[in-house]
């Protein structure tokens, strides 16, 4: 399928000069006000092109300017043009991609001055060329009109009154063709028979039409000698018909014979109705065949508005296949559940600032690609990241080894600030263990996300060294395998003879080693050194080994998790607990 993948957006609302890329279902994520609707607009806007307001130009004295990528236009898009169509596309197809950009140079004219450009290359050098013959009629064959659905005041028009940018009136258009030809002729023979009856000079007009006709002419032929008036009653044609088309809904729990208007009925009936217009849509064109030279953009603002969760995934369910059938999905959310693990890679982070507008960050995907080399770790840290909602609807990124943190640092930390992580905008992610944090950090720091992570101490003498985050001699690193040397030579540890750390061994686990190691007084100034070295790096290693430690947890399973979080707020408890003081802390590093 043919997409637009990439869109660049010039003095445009909110946005000063930002590019944006998309997939065929891009999510748009970001805070209220941050300018996702103008993006919409905007990919709406290089498509079908209107006459801007001033109030659309971020700077009145420049011009908005719009420019598109569209690829994926391959042998099999060209086939299905008409081949006038085709003739003037296939030349400017390069790599399977053409781009075009629209201009308006100031605000209000009209669209006859709106500039269409088509970027051709020649001797490997870009020239925009204007509005080459028929372009833009080419252009609008393979993407026709784009279908908005904005915020939800405009539900009722949209699924209730027919117009040529409704969904009721483009599913008409669909099939008008047909309809008219099966109806056409019946329909006028009957309206003929209505107009003889009706119309000025009908053969068989009303008797009170006619009475009144000449009453007319009485009093007329006293002010005009020799001028007539008949009463005319103009007489529909069949399109007209059409144009009256609206929705009833009948639901089987109320008597209503006669069906009911879509605005008597509340915002999530009325979206549900806007999503299976859509889909009709879809199978109508797919019937139609032909498709593979159509692209639609559906570009939905919120679609999970008013809806609850269970409606909330058979509408993200939806659309995703509408991205796979004709449809170029891109809509701004506020839900996670509009996200699956699938699309979180492609999704946009969306941010606005004084100095520069609208932006975005860049992809998980992208991010992935630039920042780690290697398809295995690839891969995994984006499956990694990906499962976690939280990536994108955060602006910090806490990451976390196990389910220990999970289950407890979130209740934790509501408890100690008074305020939850998520309202203060910080996204707990566990990635099941410490292998994958260097990598997820620097994902992460690369899309410009402010990340820090939790980890265990043996992460410091593992992971950390592998990934250069503390040198392997550093001096406490050193001296704290000494100590571990002294363990295993009287029997308590058992150490891997290729790196000197402790193995699972003699009934003692590595984790354990490393507890033993917190409870050696020689070894606490160096784990000192240690934490403070990584904190450096946004990185808190637990100095007593693992979470459990500091919250004298015998387990990690969530019955020992429920009953710690029901003892947490007495202040006796706290205090008893092995290492209240070092979890304060690390609650307060989560805020700095």
């Amino acid at each position: 399928m043919h997409r637009i993948s990439k869109i660049k957006i010039e003095n445009y609302k909110s946005i000063v000069n930002a590019e944006f890329p998309l997939s065929a279902y891009t999510p748009l994520v970001g805070y209220n006000n941050a300018g996702k609707t103008n993006i919409l607009q905007a990919l709406s806007w290089v498509i079908k092109k209107t006459s801007l307001p001033g109030t659309d130009f971020h700077d009145p004295a420049l011009p908005i300017v719009v420019t598109a990528k569209i690829s994926g236009i391959d042998a099999d898009v060209l086939d299905a043009l008409e081949q006038s169509h085709r003739n003037r596309i296939e030349p400017l197809v390069v790599d399977g991609s053409i781009s075009l950009r629209r201009t308006q140079a100031e605000p209000g004219i009209g669209v006859g001055g709106i500039r269409l450009e088509i970027l051709q290359i020649e001797n490997n050098e870009e020239q925009w060329v204007i509005n080459p013959a028929g372009i833009d009629q080419a252009i609008n064959r393979m993407f026709p009109d784009p279908i908005f659905i904005g915020a939800m005041e405009n539900a009722t028009e949209d699924v209730a009154k027919f117009a040529s940018g409704t969904t009721i009136g483009k599913l008409i258009k669909e099939i008008i063709g047909p309809v008219a030809e099966r109806n056409a002729g019946p329909v006028s023979d009957a309206l003929a028979q209505v107009a003889s009856r009706l119309s000025a000079d009908g053969e068989e007009k009303d008797q009170a039409l006619v009475d009144l006709d000449e009453q007319i002419d009485v009093e007329l032929s006293k002010f005009f000698p020799g001028v007539r008036a008949k009463i005319h009653i103009q007489t529909p044609e069949f399109a007209d018909f059409l144009k009256n088309a609206t929705i009833k809904i009948y639901d089987q729990n109320y008597d209503h014979a006669n069906g009911r208007d879509a605005s008597s009925f509340g915002h999530g009936a009325q979206r549900t109705v806007q999503i299976a217009l859509i889909k009709c849509l879809s199978e109508l064109k797919r019937a139609a065949g032909g498709h593979a030279a159509r692209t639609t953009l559906l570009l939905i603002d919120e679609p999970e508005l008013f809806l609850h969760p269970q409606a909330i995934e058979i509408v993200r369910a939806s659309l995703s296949r509408l991205s796979e059938e004709g449809y170029q999905i891109a809509f701004s959310t506020h839900s996670p559940n509009m996200i699956s693990r699938n699309d979180a890679s492609n999704a946009l982070l969306v941010r606005r600032s004084v100095e520069h507008g609208t932006t975005t960050f860049p992809r998980l995907s992208d991010a992935v690609l630039d920042a780690i080399a290697g398809a295995d770790h690839q891969s995994e840290t984006l499956f990694t990241l990906t499962n976690s909602s939280k990536v994108l609807f955060c602006e910090k990124v806490i990451l976390a080894e196990g389910k220990t943190e999970r289950a407890l640092l979130p209740e934790i930390y509501s408890f100690e600030h008074e305020a939850t992580m998520d309202e203060n905008k910080l996204g707990l992610v566990e990635l099941g263990g410490a292998d994958n944090v260097p990598n997820a950090m620097t994902v992460l720091r690369t899309m410009g996300i402010p990340t820090k992570a939790v980890v265990d101490l043996d992460f410091a003498f593992r992971g950390a060294v592998i990934h250069g985050l503390i040198e392997a001699d550093h001096d406490s690193l050193e001296e704290c395998k000494l100590i571990f040397h002294r363990l295993a030579n009287a029997g308590q540890i058992v150490l891997d003879d290729n790196t000197s750390l402790p193995q699972n061994g003699n009934g003692v686990t590595a984790a354990a080693a490393f507890e033993l190691l917190a409870a050696e007084a020689d070894a606490q100034g160096h784990i000192d050194a240690i934490h403070n070295h990584l904190l450096e790096n946004n990185v808190w290693c637990w100095k007593n080994g693992t979470i459990e430690t500091h919250l004298g947890l015998e387990s990690k399973k969530s019955a020992a998790h429920h009953a710690f979080l029901n003892q947490y707020q007495s202040e006796d408890y706290r205090d008893g607990l092995p290492d209240y003081p070092g979890v304060r802390a690390l609650m307060d590093w989560l805020n700095d």
